[in-house]
């Protein structure tokens, strides 16, 4: 227990007396006749014909100046019917009137009898208005002044209260025509009516009143009370580190309330009695003292293990209870799950902020004890079902308020959780943008922040980083920070998590991004951090980096070596990767793929060195001297492209040998080729460098020769003959050598059979049918079941055929998109 949790609990006691200055509502309302002398009955919603012979009924309603009743159009302009000149019939109009009545005891605090008495019916036009005013006493025993609007067309005409410093703005018109709107207030509050815009406003004046001489209520005064809770949470805010707060205290605190009240209903305006009360303290207090304030709901949850027993054990060891509804009786043995949490978050202006679920943690609660009967709420079991024991569940759920400094708001939603303080700094990047030149440095301030306190409370468990960074969680961070204009943070994240390990392919649009705006040394050596620490379990990832970070122009080819020559040293097959990855990484690993191969040969193309570009420049010689040169440079040319192939000179062909020597890694037909097809495709900026060519059959780059293996393959296999089958021989391949399968490999070969019958039992003719399958034999099957046992009918087709005639027509598709003929 932190003693500011206790201290603020003990100081907002004193403002558990429920209420407020005033109180206000709507209640549907029963049907409703309503009669004025002159007038006769009047419709509802008013219409305009009635409310001029209303006004014409009326006489001016005066005010008052000291001891004097006067007409004043400068203070008030309006029209009133006392009492006495109108009458309001209808069955249920008690029974209504009776429920606002109670509704507006309650907001202000009243217990015991209160009467309403009808004082007067208002008439306001449009230009109708009423100064800031108090309301004399004018009857015994009256507190408070109660008005009712009943359904009449109009705008403008809002209440406005005052009470010491306080301020209600009320609007109490409403569009349904059933709908009536209503407020009360302290007698001794100053109040007006800002002028009507437009119609007719029809209100009902009622005084509330002590019957009986019992004592008159007074406003509630919770002053004292939010002077203490403010200075309590100005302390709170006021740490020595803003980003990093007092340990001793919690982040934030959570003020669990008495009501109850369901997430629709859920509202700082719907909230009822003491718990109303103490929130307009919280609220008060958290606005002076520079604290934001949340209302949300908590739900605090249990799960376990049970055991069915059969008997009412009472309380022993452990605690039994009886579950009614099944006549059963059971034994809680072992909580496994337990917890609590904050969330469908509301502010007090009623709107919804993009906050996720938050944990509560024990000295975030005040008072401490909030919960303490929760082992008391009887718990639901559900027996054991297969292998699944007995398990019980015990749950409970209130709103609470949420309070913190609006210094600690990075740490407290970093210690969300990613899926609470990454969507929040989302929309609080979106509001920067678009905000006035004004607003955006403060907006900026709270971002930087924010970013600055996910970095520090970033996920250290062991699956937690992987599955932010699949989720593209840590690209948007260092983009985040890197927008805002902090670079060297970025950098800093980019060394500490993604080149340790917990990096994925969804991060390299961001780190592409905000590598670009570094220099191109420090570019070079995070790309070096980054692949050294990945490319081993993500080589394909790796491999896309690297060659999206090339395709920029002016890239530092010599700088990018180190990460390129890692990458070499991380490919699948590569003498210097481990026979086995350890078991944490194994399942994060990347099979090798065509992408992988495409951009691996892209990016280590682009980072070899050009020998066109880098030969010396060689003055004019004789015709024989430049065919001498010729013969010269071609057989220096075979000797380096000799050395490169044997001692793996270029990065790009140390690879390229790698992915032709390896074909049980490396399949042509599912690796090379598809790579091969985007090599030459592709839409990526240097495309036109690695295969400059496509004509051409020389050696050239590593993509050419890629490019030129593969279609050696496609070549050969389009060579082969192509025939349906001649007789009925199709290949006998099963390489099970039991009774039946031999006798099926017998059929398959023999030229003249075309129809094999298999009668065996059901686990025979299984086995048959799996091996079929699995050799893929041109085999249709069917099931007999005539007789006993069932027999196994196989037909012969030319399914292998029907395979390489479509092979063949994908193979010549292929070859004409490598060559482009």
């Amino acid at each position: 227990m932190t003693q500011l949790a206790h201290d603020l609990a003990n100081a907002l006691k004193a403002a558990e007396r429920p209420g407020d200055f005033y109180a206000s509502g709507t209640l549907d309302m029963h049907p409703l006749r309503l009669e004025a002398e002159g007038v006769g009955p009047i419709a509802l919603p008013l219409l305009p014909g009635q409310a001029e012979r209303l006004i014409a009924q009326a006489e001016q309603a005066p005010c008052g100046r000291g001891s004097e009743t006067l007409v004043d159009p400068e203070v008030r302009r309006t029209w009133q019917l006392d009492a006495a000149s109108v009458q309001i019939c209808g069955r249920r109009w008690a029974e209504d009137l009776g429920q606002i009545v109670q509704q507006a005891a309650d907001g202000l605090g009243v217990s015991g009898a209160v009467e309403a008495e009808l004082y007067k019916l208002l008439v306001y036009d449009t230009g109708s208005f009423f100064v800031p005013h108090r309301d004399t006493e004018k009857a015994p025993g009256m507190f408070a002044t109660m008005v009712v609007v009943l359904p009449s067309p109009f705008t403008g005409g809002e209440l406005v209260i005052r009470h010491k410093g306080h301020e209600a703005r009320l609007d109490l018109r409403r569009d349904e025509p059933s709908e009536v709107a209503w407020a009360a207030f302290y007698a001794d509050c100053r109040h007006e009516v800002l002028p009507i815009a437009s119609g007719y406003r029809l209100a009902l004046i009622y005084n509330l009143i002590r019957p009986h001489g019992e004592p008159i209520p007074q406003p509630p005064d919770h002053d004292s009370v939010c002077a203490v809770v403010t200075d309590l949470l100005r302390a709170w805010g006021q740490g020595p580190n803003q980003q990093q707060p007092d340990q001793d205290e919690p982040n934030k605190l959570v003020l669990p309330l008495e009501h109850a009240y369901s997430e629709a209903e859920l509202g700082f305006q719907t909230l009822k009695g003491a718990d109303a009360a103490v929130a307009g303290v919280v609220r008060a207090a958290a606005e002076a003292a520079g604290c934001d304030l949340h209302l949300g709901l908590v739900s605090v949850y249990e799960y376990g293990l049970a055991e069915h027993t059969g008997y009412y054990g009472g309380w022993g060891r452990r605690r039994g209870w009886r579950d009614d509804d099944a006549d059963e009786e059971f034994e809680i043995i072992e909580a496994t799950e337990e917890g609590r949490v904050i969330r469908h978050w509301r502010l007090p202006d009623g709107s919804a902020p993009a906050i996720g679920e938050l944990d509560i943690d024990d000295n975030e609660l005040s008072p401490p004890d909030a919960f303490a009967g929760f082992d008391d709420i009887e718990p639901d079991f559900q027996e054991a079902t297969g292998n699944e024991g007995a398990s019980y569940e015990r749950s409970y759920q209130c709103a609470a308020l949420v309070v913190w400094p609006r210094s600690h708001r990075g740490a407290v939603l970093a210690a969300g959780g990613l899926g609470v303080s990454m969507p929040y700094l989302s929309a609080l990047l979106d509001r920067w943008r678009q905000a006035a030149a004004s607003d955006r440095d403060a907006l900026r301030e709270e971002a930087h922040a924010l970013a600055l306190a996910i970095r520090d409370h970033w996920p250290n468990k062991v699956s937690r980083p992987w599955w932010a960074s699949g989720h593209a969680q840590e690209g948007d961070l260092i983009a985040a920070l890197a927008e805002i204009g902090d670079h060297a943070a970025a950098a800093e994240f980019i060394l500490d998590q993604i080149a340790a390990g917990t990096y994925d392919a969804a991060d390299n649009a961001q780190l592409v991004k905000v590598l670009a705006e570094l220099s191109k040394a420090q570019a070079a050596e995070l790309l070096g951090a980054v692949i050294s620490g990945n490319a081993l379990v993500k080589p394909a990832a790796c491999a896309d980096l690297l060659a999206r970070y090339t395709a920029h122009p002016g890239h530092a080819g010599d700088a990018l070596r180190p990460a390129a020559e890692a990458l070499l040293a991380a490919l699948p097959g590569s003498a210097a990767t481990p026979a086995e990855l350890p078991p944490e990484q194994r399942y994060r690993h990347e099979p090798p793929s065509a992408a992988l191969v495409a951009d691996t040969l892209t990016a280590l193309s682009r980072i070899d060195p050009d020998p066109a570009e880098t030969a010396p420049a060689e003055p004019a010689r004789t015709e024989r001297a430049q065919a001498e040169q010729v013969r010269v440079e071609e057989q220096r040319a075979e000797e380096e492209r000799a050395q490169r192939e044997h001692a793996g000179q270029g990065l790009a062909e140390q690879a390229l040998s790698l992915f032709l020597k390896d074909h049980e890694r490396y399949p042509i037909d599912s690796v090379l080729l598809p790579a091969a097809l985007h090599l030459v495709e592709q839409d990526r900026p240097g495309a036109s460098e690695a295969l400059p060519n496509a004509d051409s059959d020389a050696p050239g780059t590593a993509a050419n020769r890629l490019r030129n293996a593969v279609l050696q393959h496609l070549e050969q296999r389009i060579a082969e003959p192509l025939a349906p089958p001649a007789d009925w021989e199709r290949p006998a391949t099963v390489q099970c050598t039991c009774t039946d399968c031999r006798n099926l490999n017998r059929f398959l070969a023999s030229p003249t059979e075309s129809t094999w019958r298999l009668k065996a039992a059901e686990q025979s003719r299984r086995h048959v049918e799996h091996s079929i399958q699995r050799s893929q034999c041109d085999l249709d099957c069917t099931t007999n079941k005539l007789g006993r046992p069932y027999t196994l009918v196989c037909k012969k087709n030319q399914a292998s055929y029907e395979r390489r005639v479509q092979q063949r027509e994908k193979d010549l598709d292929d070859r004409a998109r490598l060559t482009g003929r």
